[in-house]
């Protein structure tokens, strides 16, 4: 676990947080969408890890009875608090999740797991946490994992995979998987 890692993160994230939706927005739209693709209409619980500014929260809202984003930068929870004040937000680092196993009929990580120092632990927290027969849907930027990749991080956490491969015009490649 590389903490030096983490915490310069942390800090790019909470400096650069007041213009990250005027930066980012219009790309991180479109790897919504292409997550929403892949997401029943009507959802139980659902966990956005890496949820930054909300973005995608927002549009989990309407089709979630019970929704929970985590964030390691405070300032990117400051903003997702104030787009979506009714969500559970929480602190939090995406290796080590504070919720107990099996807490989630669906998580979803958007561009997240590049970013850490473990992709592999990221990885086995979702498992833990997704419930039995949940839905989990993973994007991660081509020039650090290849949807190949991406693949063998969620089959090695022994999640199942139902679909992977690059979003077309976009910088990510995704993952559908069960559990």
């Amino acid at each position: 676990m590389d903490v030096e890692r983490k915490r310069e993160l942390m800090m790019l994230y909470n400096e650069t947080a007041s213009v990250y939706d005027r930066r980012y927005e219009s790309i991180q739209k479109y790897k919504h969408r292409w997550i929403l693709r892949y997401l029943p209409r009507r959802m139980g619980s659902v966990l956005d890890v890496g949820c930054g500014s909300g973005l995608l929260l927002e549009l989990l809202r309407p089709l979630s009875a019970r929704l929970v984003g985590i964030d390691f930068s405070e300032r990117m929870i400051r903003l997702a608090r104030e787009r979506v004040p009714e969500v559970r937000l929480v602190l939090a680092d995406a290796e080590s999740l504070p919720f107990t196993n099996g807490s989630f009929d669906v998580v979803v990580s958007a561009t997240v797991i590049q970013n850490a120092p473990s992709p592999e632990r990221v990885l086995n927290e979702i498992a833990r946490v997704l419930r039995e027969g949940g839905l989990a849907v993973l994007t991660s930027l081509k020039r650090k994992h290849t949807h190949i990749t991406l693949r063998n991080l969620a089959t090695s956490a022994q999640l199942r995979i139902k679909d992977s491969g690059n979003i077309p015009d976009s910088e990510d490649v995704f993952c559908v998987c069960t559990k």
